[in-house]
C-alpha cells in the first residue's frame, strides 16, 4: 500500500508508504520549532490509513534519550468513508542544544495483509542555549536605584506627635495626682464629734420613726454612737459585744456607764429579741445615744482643757525656777572674790 504525504503546514515532515491498493499518507508537524532546553514543546503526527487498518502509535522510552515524553499522546480520529484519519498529539521536552532529531519510533499499521511501519525520522526540534554567547566576557549591567516613593508630610511627623501626647498625657496625670496629694495633705481631718454630730442630723433627716422603721432608726442611732466612742476610746473597738464593750470601758471616767449599759441592752433587745418598739420610744433612744455622745465629748474636753492647765502651769513653773536660778547664778557671779580688796 502507497503512503502519501498529506497537506500539512509548512516546516513539517511528510512522507508516504506505497505498495497497497489505499495509499497511506502521513505527515508531522512541531510547534513551536524552536524551545529552549526542558521546555515543553507539540510533535503531532497525522497518518491517513484506509478504514480497516489499526494505527499502533509509539512511545520514547528511553530515558537518557535527548528528547523525552511528558504525557502519554493524545489521540483523535476523524472518518471519511473508506479512509480514516488520526492524529496523535505528543507533548515533548528537550535535553540538549542543536538541530536535534525527536527519535520518535516508527508507527505501525496493521491492515489485513500485513504490517507496515511508517517512520518519523524527518521530525526535528531546534533547542537555543539560555547562555550569553560569550560568558567569560559578559559583564552584568549595575543594578538600578530603587524608585524612592514620595513620603506625607504626616507620616514624617507622626511619630513626634505620638511622642509629644504621649509626654503631655503624662505631665497632666502626674499634676492632677500632685493636686489630689496636696488636697489631701491640706484638708484637715473631721473631728471625730464632728462626724457624730453630722451622721445624726443626717439620721434625723431620713425620718425612718416616720416610716415605721423604729428598730433600724435605733441601731443605726447606737452604731454612730458606737463610732464615736471607738475613736475616743481606743479600747472601744467595733467589733466588741455590749457586754464586752461595757467591761472594756469601765475603767474610763469619761462614760456615763449606767447610760451607755441601759441604751446598749434595749438596742439589742429590738435587734435581737425583735422587741417592739413605739415611735416616741425610738425617739427617746436615739436621743439619748446623741446626748452620750455629747456628754463623753463634755468630758474629753475638760479632760483636755485639765491636761493643757497642768501644762501650762507645769511651764510656768520651770520657767519661774529657771528665772530663779538665772538670778542666783548673776548674784552669784556679782560676789567678790576671796583674797580681792
Amino acid at each position: 500500500m502507497p503512503v502519501r504525504a498529506l497537506h500539512t503546514q509548512p516546516a513539517s515532515a511528510q512522507q508516504s508508504v506505497t505498495g497497497t491498493a489505499t495509499p497511506i499518507r502521513a505527515g508531522t508537524v512541531v510547534r513551536p520549532d524552536t524551545v529552549a532546553i526542558g521546555d515543553s514543546f507539540t510533535l503531532r503526527v497525522t497518518i491517513e490509513v484506509p478504514a480497516t487498518a489499526t494505527i499502533e502509535w509509539p512511545s520514547i522510552t528511553d530515558t537518557a534519550a535527548t528528547v523525552s515524553m511528558r504525557a502519554a499522546p493524545r489521540v483523535s480520529v476523524e472518518s471519511r468513508g473508506p479512509v480514516r484519519r488520526e492524529t496523535a498529539d505528543y507533548v515533548l521536552a528537550a535535553w540538549n542544544i542543536g538541530s536535534l532529531p525527536i527519535g520518535l519510533p516508527d508507527v505501525s499499521v496493521r491492515l489485513p495483509d500485513g504490517v507496515t511501519a511508517v517512520p518519523l525520522t524527518d521530525a526535528r526540534i531546534v533547542v537555543q542555549t539560555v547562555l550569553p554567547a560569550d560568558t567569560s566576557l559578559h559583564v552584568p549591567k549595575p543594578a538600578r536605584e530603587l524608585f524612592m516613593r514620595p513620603v506625607p508630610w504626616w507620616e514624617l511627623w507622626w511619630p513626634v506627635a505620638a511622642l509629644a501626647g504621649a509626654f503631655a498625657l503624662l505631665w497632666w496625670f502626674l499634676r492632677r495626682r500632685r493636686r489630689r496629694r496636696v488636697a489631701a495633705v491640706a484638708r484637715p481631718p473631721v473631728d471625730v464629734f464632728v462626724r457624730a454630730m453630722q451622721d445624726f442630723e443626717r439620721l434625723h433627716r431620713l425620718a425612718l420613726v416616720d416610716v415605721g422603721e423604729r428598730g433600724r432608726a435605733v441601731a443605726l442611732a447606737v452604731e454612730v454612737m458606737r463610732t464615736y466612742m471607738a475613736a475616743r476610746i481606743p479600747s472601744a473597738v467595733l467589733s466588741l459585744t455590749s457586754t464586752e464593750l461595757a467591761h472594756a470601758v469601765r475603767d474610763d471616767v469619761r462614760i456615763p456607764h449606767d447610760r451607755v449599759a441601759t441604751l446598749l441592752f434595749e438596742a439589742d433587745q429590738i435587734k435581737f429579741a425583735h422587741e417592739s418598739i413605739t415611735t416616741a420610744h425610738a425617739d427617746a433612744l436615739q436621743h439619748e445615744a446623741r446626748a452620750i455622745v455629747e456628754a463623753v465629748e463634755a468630758a474629753e474636753q475638760a479632760r483636755r482643757q485639765a491636761v493643757q492647765e497642768a501644762a501650762r502651769e507645769a511651764e510656768q513653773h520651770r520657767a519661774a525656777e529657771r528665772r530663779a536660778e538665772e538670778d542666783r547664778a548673776r548674784r552669784a557671779s556679782r560676789r567678790p572674790k576671796a583674797g580681792a580688796s
